[in-house]
């Protein structure tokens, strides 16, 4: 009777489990280990670190993927002494489908197709430890190729578009995402073309003095 019982109450807990939605499976590739890094204006050329204790903040620009934040840290990163980090983005993955709004480019230059895909980009920045004026101006940096990249996500396959002429400069969005999640867009130094890099091997957060 006991194992009888037993039986039953394992059944009923398996089928009060079957509801559940499985978890979202952990991308090895979604987890950063950096740093920070100074550098001058041109990016390249590197510059002295400030003396002053500094901390890492995290917002996404949710429903775009320029413009100043409106959506709060997602997933932590603490800064170490050393100014390195780690960024876990699968953990901000199932807060972040939460925050999802419509997507509706300030740039009205550029579009997306399917017009109910929503984005969002992880927009970080360095401040003081006890301050809230950032230190300079972040961009990631392909440490193997010096490309500067933005840290974009998708919730599903999706096509960013968009052409400009900018200050002299010809810019071309071309940007294929063949699944949901994060990915890397390079972005060009002169005139060029915005478009899915290989998730890089290696990579920092390069900070280059306020303008």
């Amino acid at each position: 009777m006991k194992n009888s019982g037993l039986l039953a109450l394992t059944f009923l807990l398996s089928l009060a489990g079957c509801g559940e939605a499985p978890p979202e499976p952990q991308r090895p590739d979604w987890v950063l280990q950096t740093r920070v890094a100074f550098f001058e204006a041109d990016g390249k050329t590197p510059r002295t670190a400030p003396k002053e204790d500094l901390r890492l903040w995290m917002p996404f620009v949710v429903g775009d993927i320029y413009g100043d934040p409106n959506e709060g840290e997602l997933a932590d990163a603490t800064l170490k002494p050393d100014l390195s980090f780690s960024l876990d983005l699968n953990k901000s993955r199932e807060k972040l489908g939460k925050a999802l709004v419509p997507t509706r480019f300030s740039q009205k230059w550029m579009s997306i197709e399917p017009a109910e895909a929503r984005v969002a980009r992880v927009s970080p920045f360095v401040m003081p430890a006890d301050g809230i004026v950032p230190v300079g101006v972040c961009e990631w940096l392909d440490t193997d190729t010096g490309d500067k990249l933005m840290l974009v996500y998708v919730d599903r396959p999706a096509r960013i578009r968009g052409e400009i002429v900018y200050e002299g400069r010809n810019l071309r969005f071309d940007i294929d995402s063949k699944e949901a999640g994060y990915l890397w867009i390079r972005q060009p130094d002169g005139s060029g073309e915005y478009r899915v890099a290989p998730w890089p091997g290696r990579v920092l957060l390069a900070v280059m003095p306020n303008p």
